[in-house]
Order: structure tokens, then C-alpha cells, then sequence
């Protein structure tokens, strides 16, 4: 399953903070105010559902930009990620399939809640 932290570790591993924050940032706003601006225009069913993906799309991408937020620098990022760096074929491959993830709606907001809760409560995340 998705790991957002890791996952925005990775990302700003290779692509450097500034740029992931930005992504990510643009990400929630944009794709939440396309949301809306569908759902108000909206005069078909069909219309609303996509309205309500690029709202929930919009959603996935608020935990990753609090994860990126929280990540320091590229080099905190790397200590994050050093276990899988040691082998980039696998570890690009990995968090590739994890990033489709967010093309699901309120999954990554949903892991991320389970992992906060979980490990306050001292039960291990997956």
C-alpha cells in the first residue's frame, strides 16, 4: 500500500523540496478548485462524479504537502529513504506503483490517518 511519507521523502530526494512542495501545493489547490468549479457547473451526473474525483484528488495530495512540509531538507529525505536507495531499480519501481495510488480517491489521506492514530496509539503501521 502507499506510505506518503516515504513517498514525499523519495520525491524530494531526486527532485529537491522546493520543487516537490510546489507540486504538491499546486496539486490541492488546483485540483480542488477544478473540482468545485465542475461540481457548480455541473448538469449531469456524470459531471458531478468528476467533479467529486478532482475534489477527493485534490484531497490525496493535502497529506502528501504536510509530509513534504515536515521533511526538512535533501538530505533528510535521503536518510528517510537510504534503505531503499541501495538498490534504485527496485526502489523506483516501488514508489512508481505507489504514486498511482493517488489517483485513487482518499487513499492517501486515509493511510495517513491510519498511520498518525496508529502509532500514537503504539500499535506498528503497515
Amino acid at each position: 500500500m502507499i506510505q506518503p511519507r516515504k513517498l514525499a521523502a523519495i520525491d524530494i530526494a531526486f527532485l529537491g523540496r522546493t520543487f516537490i512542495i510546489a507540486e504538491f501545493a499546486f496539486g490541492v489547490v488546483l485540483s480542488i478548485a477544478l473540482g468545485a468549479f465542475i461540481l457548480f457547473r455541473s448538469r449531469s451526473p456524470m459531471q458531478f462524479v468528476l467533479g467529486l474525483y478532482f475534489v477527493t484528488l485534490g484531497l490525496n495530495y493535502a497529506p502528501m504537502l504536510l509530509c513534504a512540509l515536515a521533511i526538512k531538507d535533501r538530505e533528510s529525505a535521503r536518510a528517510e529513504v537510504a534503505d531503499d536507495l541501495k538498490n534504485h531499480q527496485q526502489a523506483a519501481a516501488r514508489y512508481r506503483r505507489q504514486s498511482l495510488y493517488l489517483l485513487v480517491p482518499l487513499v492517501a489521506p486515509v493511510v495517513a490517518l491510519r498511520e498518525h492514530f496508529g502509532s500514537r496509539a503504539g500499535t506498528p503501521s503497515m
